[in-house]
């Protein structure tokens, strides 16, 4: 299985990847994926699990926090702001766009 080929069934199934599975798919070390748990970026399903796995959305997520994470090298804390950020930016962008379009030409 190749992460090339299992990310868009995983993200349309709405299916579940495990730490290492997450790790892998997303460029990110295991110890930082714990870190952005305790700070509330990912949240696992079951969170008392012995073994944490994860909604297949947080794949989008996770790459886009190894982005940041390389473009500014950046720790889990600063990564959580910035993925906040990040969020707010796209929603007002897309509610930009639904104004946009609501107004007439």
């Amino acid at each position: 299985m190749t992460p090339e080929s299992t990310d868009a069934l995983w993200l349309d199934q709405g299916g579940a990847c495990t730490l290492a599975q997450l790790a892998a798919l997303s460029g990110l070390s295991e110890d930082t994926l714990r870190e952005l748990v305790e700070v509330g970026v990912l949240v696992p399903v079951e969170p008392a699990a012995p073994a944490w796995t994860f909604s297949a959305s947080y794949v989008v997520v996770a790459r886009r926090a190894h982005r940041l994470r390389e473009g500014f090298d950046v720790d889990a804390h600063a990564l959580a702001v910035l993925l906040g950020f990040v969020e707010r930016i796209e929603a007002l962008q897309a509610e930009l766009r639904a104004l946009r379009a609501k107004m007439p030409r």
